[in-house]
Protein backbone atom coordinates (compact mmCIF):
# COMPACT_ATOMS: atom_id res chain seq x y z
CA UNK A 1 0.00 0.00 0.00
CA UNK A 2 1.29 3.52 -0.79
CA UNK A 3 1.58 6.28 1.97
CA UNK A 4 1.89 9.18 0.74
CA UNK A 5 4.18 11.27 3.50
CA UNK A 6 2.82 14.85 2.51
CA UNK A 7 -0.41 13.81 3.77
CA UNK A 8 0.70 11.60 6.60
CA UNK A 9 1.25 12.50 10.42
CA UNK A 10 3.12 10.06 12.34
CA UNK A 11 2.36 9.96 16.07
CA UNK A 12 5.11 8.82 18.42
CA UNK A 13 4.43 8.20 21.74
CA UNK A 14 7.48 9.79 24.26
CA UNK A 15 8.54 7.86 27.27
CA UNK A 16 9.90 4.08 26.19
CA UNK A 17 8.96 4.63 23.12
CA UNK A 18 10.69 6.86 21.59
CA UNK A 19 12.95 7.69 24.23
CA UNK A 20 14.55 5.62 26.83
CA UNK A 21 14.44 6.53 30.48
CA UNK A 22 15.65 3.39 33.33
CA UNK A 23 11.42 4.03 34.45
CA UNK A 24 10.83 2.01 31.18
CA UNK A 25 12.27 -1.04 33.63
CA UNK A 26 9.57 -2.63 35.81
CA UNK A 27 9.52 -1.58 38.99
CA UNK A 28 12.52 0.57 38.99
CA UNK A 29 11.46 4.20 40.06
CA UNK A 30 13.56 6.14 38.43
CA UNK A 31 12.42 9.47 40.56
CA UNK A 32 13.09 8.48 44.02
CA UNK A 33 16.58 10.42 44.24
CA UNK A 34 15.05 13.33 43.37
CA UNK A 35 12.03 12.89 45.58
CA UNK A 36 15.21 12.91 48.58
CA UNK A 37 16.62 15.92 47.12
CA UNK A 38 13.58 18.47 46.84
CA UNK A 39 12.88 17.70 50.47
CA UNK A 40 16.58 18.41 51.12
CA UNK A 41 16.14 21.37 49.08
CA UNK A 42 13.31 22.30 51.08
CA UNK A 43 14.84 21.75 54.60
CA UNK A 44 18.01 24.01 53.40
CA UNK A 45 15.65 26.79 53.00
CA UNK A 46 14.15 26.41 56.93
CA UNK A 47 11.18 24.80 56.09
CA UNK A 48 10.30 21.95 58.68
CA UNK A 49 9.70 18.82 56.77
CA UNK A 50 8.56 15.13 58.52
CA UNK A 51 10.54 12.45 57.74
CA UNK A 52 9.37 10.26 55.36
CA UNK A 53 10.42 7.18 54.85
CA UNK A 54 9.26 6.59 50.72
CA UNK A 55 8.46 9.92 49.06
CA UNK A 56 7.68 8.32 45.78
CA UNK A 57 5.47 6.46 47.51
CA UNK A 58 3.76 9.56 49.32
CA UNK A 59 3.80 11.34 45.91
CA UNK A 60 2.35 8.61 44.37
CA UNK A 61 -0.52 8.15 46.60
CA UNK A 62 -1.28 11.88 46.78
CA UNK A 63 -1.71 11.35 42.79
CA UNK A 64 -4.07 8.33 43.34
CA UNK A 65 -6.27 10.21 45.80
CA UNK A 66 -6.65 13.53 44.02
CA UNK A 67 -7.34 12.03 40.98
CA UNK A 68 -9.90 10.01 42.57
CA UNK A 69 -11.77 12.62 44.26
CA UNK A 70 -12.01 15.04 40.83
CA UNK A 71 -13.08 14.30 37.07
CA UNK A 72 -11.11 12.07 35.27
CA UNK A 73 -8.19 14.96 34.04
CA UNK A 74 -4.79 14.49 34.11
CA UNK A 75 -3.01 16.37 37.11
CA UNK A 76 -0.27 19.29 36.83
CA UNK A 77 2.72 17.87 38.82
CA UNK A 78 3.34 21.47 40.09
CA UNK A 79 -0.15 20.84 42.26
CA UNK A 80 1.04 17.43 43.14
CA UNK A 81 4.31 18.61 44.52
CA UNK A 82 3.00 21.47 46.41
CA UNK A 83 0.59 18.35 48.52
CA UNK A 84 3.37 16.21 49.16
CA UNK A 85 5.48 19.36 50.87
CA UNK A 86 2.45 20.61 52.75
CA UNK A 87 1.43 17.05 53.74
CA UNK A 88 5.15 16.67 55.00
CA UNK A 89 4.61 20.18 57.30
CA UNK A 90 6.20 22.67 54.78
CA UNK A 91 4.17 25.60 54.39
CA UNK A 92 6.09 26.60 51.33
CA UNK A 93 5.00 29.88 49.37
CA UNK A 94 4.30 29.95 45.47
CA UNK A 95 7.92 31.44 44.84
CA UNK A 96 9.62 28.57 46.23
CA UNK A 97 6.92 25.81 44.57
CA UNK A 98 8.07 27.25 41.52
CA UNK A 99 11.50 26.85 42.08
CA UNK A 100 10.96 23.27 43.49
CA UNK A 101 8.82 22.47 40.32
CA UNK A 102 11.34 23.52 37.79
CA UNK A 103 14.18 21.38 39.90
CA UNK A 104 11.84 18.59 39.23
CA UNK A 105 11.17 19.06 35.63
CA UNK A 106 14.82 19.76 34.58
CA UNK A 107 16.04 16.74 36.90
CA UNK A 108 13.33 14.35 35.72
CA UNK A 109 14.20 15.69 31.55
CA UNK A 110 17.88 14.48 32.41
CA UNK A 111 16.57 10.74 32.94
CA UNK A 112 15.27 10.43 29.35
CA UNK A 113 17.59 9.30 26.11
CA UNK A 114 17.20 8.93 22.44
CA UNK A 115 19.19 6.35 20.81
CA UNK A 116 20.90 7.07 17.87
CA UNK A 117 18.88 4.52 15.33
CA UNK A 118 15.77 6.39 16.81
CA UNK A 119 17.40 9.59 15.88
CA UNK A 120 18.04 8.77 12.96
CA UNK A 121 14.51 7.31 12.24
CA UNK A 122 13.20 11.08 12.78
CA UNK A 123 15.83 12.82 10.48
CA UNK A 124 14.65 9.98 8.13
CA UNK A 125 11.36 10.49 8.09
CA UNK A 126 11.56 14.35 8.00
CA UNK A 127 13.72 14.01 5.12
CA UNK A 128 10.98 12.05 3.45
CA UNK A 129 8.39 14.63 4.04
CA UNK A 130 6.59 12.81 6.79
CA UNK A 131 4.97 15.07 9.51
CA UNK A 132 5.90 14.30 12.69
CA UNK A 133 4.24 14.49 16.06
CA UNK A 134 5.15 13.54 19.70
CA UNK A 135 2.32 12.44 22.51
CA UNK A 136 3.03 11.81 25.93
CA UNK A 137 1.32 11.13 29.49
CA UNK A 138 2.92 13.65 31.63
CA UNK A 139 1.07 15.91 34.09
CA UNK A 140 3.65 18.86 32.82
CA UNK A 141 4.13 19.87 29.61
CA UNK A 142 7.12 21.58 30.19
CA UNK A 143 8.62 18.16 30.41
CA UNK A 144 8.45 16.44 26.76
CA UNK A 145 9.53 20.21 25.82
CA UNK A 146 12.95 19.99 27.57
CA UNK A 147 13.39 16.43 26.65
CA UNK A 148 13.60 17.96 23.17
CA UNK A 149 15.41 19.93 23.69
CA UNK A 150 18.17 17.97 26.10
CA UNK A 151 18.56 15.18 22.94
CA UNK A 152 18.36 18.03 20.52
CA UNK A 153 15.34 16.90 18.62
CA UNK A 154 12.81 19.42 18.77
CA UNK A 155 12.85 20.94 15.04
CA UNK A 156 11.83 17.31 13.73
CA UNK A 157 8.37 17.75 15.60
CA UNK A 158 5.88 20.46 14.56
CA UNK A 159 3.49 19.44 17.77
CA UNK A 160 3.78 17.79 21.27
CA UNK A 161 0.64 17.21 22.53
CA UNK A 162 0.82 15.85 26.56
CA UNK A 163 -1.60 14.54 28.62
CA UNK A 164 -1.70 18.47 30.51
CA UNK A 165 -1.70 20.59 27.31
CA UNK A 166 -4.82 19.03 26.63
CA UNK A 167 -6.53 17.88 29.84
CA UNK A 168 -7.54 14.47 29.31
CA UNK A 169 -5.67 10.93 30.09
CA UNK A 170 -3.82 9.56 27.30
CA UNK A 171 -6.30 6.12 27.79
CA UNK A 172 -9.37 7.90 27.20
CA UNK A 173 -10.15 7.84 23.35
CA UNK A 174 -10.85 11.95 23.75
CA UNK A 175 -7.29 12.79 23.64
CA UNK A 176 -6.79 11.35 20.52
CA UNK A 177 -9.86 12.94 19.35
CA UNK A 178 -8.47 16.39 20.34
CA UNK A 179 -5.20 15.79 18.37
CA UNK A 180 -7.32 15.24 15.44
CA UNK A 181 -9.34 18.40 16.20
CA UNK A 182 -6.52 20.56 16.41
CA UNK A 183 -4.94 19.27 13.05
CA UNK A 184 -7.74 19.99 11.36
CA UNK A 185 -7.22 15.84 9.58
CA UNK A 186 -9.02 12.73 8.86
CA UNK A 187 -7.94 10.30 11.77
CA UNK A 188 -7.14 7.87 9.20
CA UNK A 189 -4.04 10.02 8.47
CA UNK A 190 -1.96 9.86 11.97
CA UNK A 191 -0.25 7.30 12.27
CA UNK A 192 0.72 6.17 15.82
CA UNK A 193 3.47 4.05 17.32
CA UNK A 194 3.41 3.28 21.00
CA UNK A 195 4.46 0.61 23.22
CA UNK A 196 1.32 0.52 25.79
CA UNK A 197 -2.08 -1.12 24.69
CA UNK A 198 -3.88 0.90 27.01
CA UNK A 199 -2.51 4.51 26.02
CA UNK A 200 -1.58 3.90 22.64
CA UNK A 201 -2.94 1.34 20.41
CA UNK A 202 -6.55 0.96 21.61
CA UNK A 203 -7.31 4.42 22.98
CA UNK A 204 -6.29 5.41 19.30
CA UNK A 205 -7.90 2.90 17.10
CA UNK A 206 -11.42 3.92 18.87
CA UNK A 207 -10.19 7.32 17.90
CA UNK A 208 -9.64 6.54 14.42
CA UNK A 209 -6.04 6.81 14.03
CA UNK A 210 -3.95 3.86 12.48
CA UNK A 211 -1.69 2.41 14.96
CA UNK A 212 1.76 0.60 15.15
CA UNK A 213 2.43 -1.64 18.38
CA UNK A 214 6.12 -0.88 19.34
CA UNK A 215 5.77 -4.57 21.46
CA UNK A 216 9.26 -4.64 22.38
CA UNK A 217 8.16 -5.74 26.31
CA UNK A 218 6.11 -8.61 24.99
CA UNK A 219 8.52 -9.34 21.64
CA UNK A 220 5.11 -8.96 19.52
CA UNK A 221 2.91 -12.18 20.64
CA UNK A 222 0.50 -13.63 18.38
CA UNK A 223 -2.48 -12.07 20.58
CA UNK A 224 -1.06 -8.59 20.04
CA UNK A 225 -2.80 -6.00 17.83
CA UNK A 226 -0.94 -5.98 14.52
CA UNK A 227 0.88 -4.58 13.24
CA UNK A 228 3.72 -5.33 15.96
CA UNK A 229 7.17 -4.11 15.67
CA UNK A 230 10.14 -4.98 18.19
CA UNK A 231 12.43 -2.44 16.52
CA UNK A 232 11.18 1.12 15.91
CA UNK A 233 13.26 0.96 12.68
CA UNK A 234 10.71 -2.06 11.33
CA UNK A 235 8.44 1.02 11.02
CA UNK A 236 10.21 2.02 7.49
CA UNK A 237 9.34 -1.42 6.10
CA UNK A 238 5.94 -0.76 6.95
CA UNK A 239 5.14 2.88 5.12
Amino acid sequence: MFIDPRRTIISFDMACTLFWEPGCKPDYHSRVEIFKKITEITRSRGYMVKYEDNLYELYGRLWRETRRKGPRRELWHKYVLAKMLYRLGAEIDHVFLEEIYNYYIDESAKLFTILPPHKYLLQYLRGKGYRLILTTATGAHDLPLKILRNNNVSHYFSMVFSTQLIGIPKSDHRFYEEIVDVLGVDPGKIIHIGDSLEHDVYAARKAGLKTIYYGWRTQCRASDPQPCITDLLDLLHLL
